[in-house]
């Protein structure tokens, strides 16, 4: 038996269909172009994150393992240090999940201000985390161009506050 049928069994996309296609993609560049031209923008705001991030951490392992901890700031450098006090009360490098901290090239700490030492505008800055729980109120004013944030470190739950400009704490 011969079945006769479509000698054309050939399948393709109607020009509506492409032209559909076509404007989504379309679409989605539109979107997404300025999401990823704004990247080198956020270095300011990550460094924000991971700074209050390193404070939070070192708070905490002050508190609980009842240990003197420290952020080193070599302010014209921008690396941030977090140390620990040794037995031997030698200052070493924590071996946790927390390394130094190298700040983009484009992002600068314009100032360090620290209850009890004043302002630092170049040279380093020493943040002690106290065993007790406590670290000195410290204000970092970080920048980016021209756009500016201010990050309070608050004394007795190790937490940040962060502002934009430049903004002095009370």
């Amino acid at each position: 038996m011969c079945r006769v049928g479509r000698l054309n069994n050939q399948r393709a996309f109607t020009l509506m269909e492409l032209c559909i296609v076509l404007f989504l993609l379309s679409l989605f560049a539109v979107i997404s172009v300025p999401l990823f031209s704004s990247v080198g923008e956020n270095n300011l705001n990550h460094s924000t994150r991971r700074l209050s991030g390193i404070v939070k951490y070192l708070y905490n392992e002050a508190a609980l393992t009842a240990t003197a901890h420290r952020l080193v700031v070599k302010i014209e450098d921008g690396l941030c240090s977090p140390q620990k006090r040794s037995e031997q009360g030698e200052w070493l490098a924590t071996n946790g999940s927390v390394r130094s901290y190298q700040l983009p090239a484009n992002v600068q700490i314009t100032q360090v201000w620290i209850d009890g030492k004043g302002g630092l505008n170049t040279g380093t800055a020493t943040i002690d985390f106290h065993p007790q729980g406590w670290l000195p109120a410290t204000t970092f004013h970080l920048q980016q161009g021209k756009k500016q944030l201010s990050l309070h470190l608050l004394p007795f739950t190790g937490t940040a506050e962060v502002e934009e400009g430049y903004h002095d704490f009370d």
